[in-house]
């Protein structure tokens, strides 16, 4: 039986297609990403590729239609080495369906935004600390040892990177025109007007 976060409305659920193990630390965030893919098919199709090596928590499609690919009690691969250790458990993993051209559609964003409200309510995280648990990967993927070497760099230059951010773009891009493709400040900001909504409508029913 999966966990069930009351508000986390799934349209799908593909558990088996993505590697997930037992939590190696708490829950205390959410780690935004873009899956890098061309159309919602693509996708889809890739997660059920046997070589595929990475998964998130929720993929949410072009249309906002969130599809769960692992069970949100488990870590997935989805972080890698960062600057928060262990992130493939602390962090939660919401990706959009797309790439680093096309920016998410208002649906995806909608769809991320109410996931990311759902999981601060479900775990009591406060509207304030919403800057700190809403991360981009790019904001905390790091070069290691491991990381230069599968990208082909040399030890003589990787060992300058080992340790600094820049091992990933995901999920704000390098648009030309400087457009995000999915703005993790925009979300956090929508998160936590939607939490002082709720702490508001709650003294109004308490008064």
């Amino acid at each position: 039986m999966s966990l069930v976060i009351p508000g986390v409305h799934v349209d799908r659920r593909v558990h088996s297609h993505v590697l997930q193990e037992p939590l190696a630390a708490p829950r205390g965030g959410v780690m935004l990403h873009y899956d890098d893919s061309s159309d919602d098919d693509v996708s889809l199709e890739w997660f059920r590729n046997p070589r595929c090596s990475n998964g998130y928590t929720w993929l949410v499609l072009d249309d906002g239609r969130v599809i769960e690919l692992a069970d949100p009690a488990f870590r997935t691969p989805h972080a890698g080495p960062c600057l928060m250790p262990r992130a493939n458990s602390f962090y939660y993993g919401i990706a959009a369906a797309t790439n680093g051209v096309v920016p998410a559609t208002r649906a995806q964003v909608d769809a991320i935004v109410r996931l990311c409200v759902s999981l601060f309510r479900f775990h009591r995280w406060d509207e304030g600390y919403a800057r700190t648990r809403i991360v981009g990967h790019d904001a905390q993927a790091i070069w290691t040892l491991e990381q230069t070497r599968l990208a082909g760099i040399p030890d003589a230059k990787g060992r300058l990177l080992w340790g600094k951010l820049g091992r990933k773009v995901d999920p704000t891009g390098q648009r030309h025109d400087g457009q995000k493709i999915l703005d993790v400040n925009d979300v956090r900001n929508r998160v936590r007007l939607a939490l002082l909504k709720d702490a508001r409508l709650e003294v109004c029913h308490a008064a």
